[in-house]
């Protein structure tokens, strides 16, 4: 076959976009968009895209970012994308992200595959790629099969989240589509859930150029929660190809017995179920409670009462995602990741690496 690879850094990439939509396993994180949002946390992007004529097979999205004082390093989240099994394809955009990682002087870089893609989790190991003690992006999920009738939907549910949303609709909870006159309570819902859970949100910039970008072409839907006419949760969702995903969420920590989460995430679902998405995805799960669901068939008792626990009520399939790969560009440093990592992984200065790849 003659295929074409083709390099490049473009900011805006339509048809790259549109293949992602229309091929199974395309996420909105490999798009040009998503691009662009991250170029605000200082984030560059170089796209591998193959091509059979004029017609695009698949390719990769690679962002890299200077990190002192380790140079720089780049992840492919959700990628790369093929439109069909092809092993001669894969290796040759594998190959081709090898060689820009040399020629962008990488440290190391990061490929966690798209969801359900086993070829590649066959494909990296055989081409030099090490599984990576960081992810990129959740390594467990909960998927909600949407074809299924509202009762059917309701009946997946447990019990007690079935009846926080009857209470909830009782008590005259409300959910309405935002707009982008909606984005500084959206955030300040998302502060609020950040101060009680401990971490630090992106800058509401950040949100306001992802809605810029994403809102558009419909890839960014916002969702609030009232009591009374006061806004109490909201929910920021990125309905992608046929899958409406669950991505950000805020709650001021009011009206609790009102069960305005529940009402929320319930009407997301009929929102979703209405306008022809297949999948609803919660956006992550704790890869060790899906473990022990998996194995044992219980979640664990020091997972109760978590984010975790809260998606399980709403019933779907608990989903394992690939884990990342790892390539180093440097020879001696791969080796030392090969043999001595599992002695130093726990080290604090590994922790610290980690932690700098999972936050702004």
């Amino acid at each position: 076959m003659n295929y074409q690879i083709q390099v490049s850094q473009e900011t805006e990439d339509k048809e790259w976009d549109a293949f992602l939509a229309q091929t199974p396993g395309g996420h909105h994180v490999q798009t040009s968009l998503w691009a662009q949002v991250k170029a605000m946390l200082g984030w560059r992007v170089s796209r591998v895209i193959a091509r059979q004529g004029s017609q695009i097979l698949g390719g990769a999205q690679l962002l890299i970012r200077p990190m002192a004082p380790f140079g720089a390093v780049g992840y492919v989240a959700k990628g790369p994308l093929l439109a069909s099994h092809n092993p001669v394809l894969a290796a040759l955009v594998i190959d081709q992200l090898r060689q820009m990682a040399k020629e962008y002087k990488l440290q190391c870089f990061i490929v966690q595959p798209p969801d359900h893609d086993e070829a590649f989790v066959h494909y990296l190991p055989r081409l030099g790629f090490h599984q990576s003690v960081v992810n990129v992006g959740p390594t467990a999920t909960v998927k909600i099969d949407l074809s299924a009738e509202a009762d059917a939907l309701l009946a997946g549910m447990k019990k007690a989240t079935r009846k926080h949303i009857r209470r909830g609709l009782r008590e005259g909870v409300t959910v309405r589509e935002g707009t982008d006159q909606d984005l500084d309570t959206f955030y300040q819902l998302l502060g609020a859930t950040a101060q009680r859970q401990g971490f630090v949100p992106y800058p509401s910039d950040y949100f306001g150029e992802m809605w810029r970008l994403f809102h558009p072409p419909g890839y960014a839907r916002l969702f609030i929660a009232e009591v009374g006419g006061e806004a109490v949760a909201a929910h920021w969702v990125v309905p992608f190809g046929d899958t409406l995903i669950s991505k950000y969420g805020g709650w001021s920590g009011q009206y609790g017995q009102h069960r305005p989460n529940e009402v929320l995430d319930w009407e997301v679902i009929m929102w979703a179920k209405s306008n022809g998405y297949r999948y609803h995805d919660l956006e992550g799960i704790d890869e060790e409670a899906a473990q022990a669901l998996f194995q044992e068939g219980i979640l664990p008792e020091s997972f109760q009462q978590t984010p975790t626990s809260y998606k399980l009520g709403f019933g779907g399939q608990v989903t394992h995602l690939p884990k990342p790969y790892i390539c180093f560009c440097n020879p001696v440093i791969d080796l030392t990741y090969k043999t001595a990592l599992p002695q130093i992984r726990n080290f604090s200065a590994i922790q610290k690496v980690i932690h700098r790849w999972r936050t702004p």
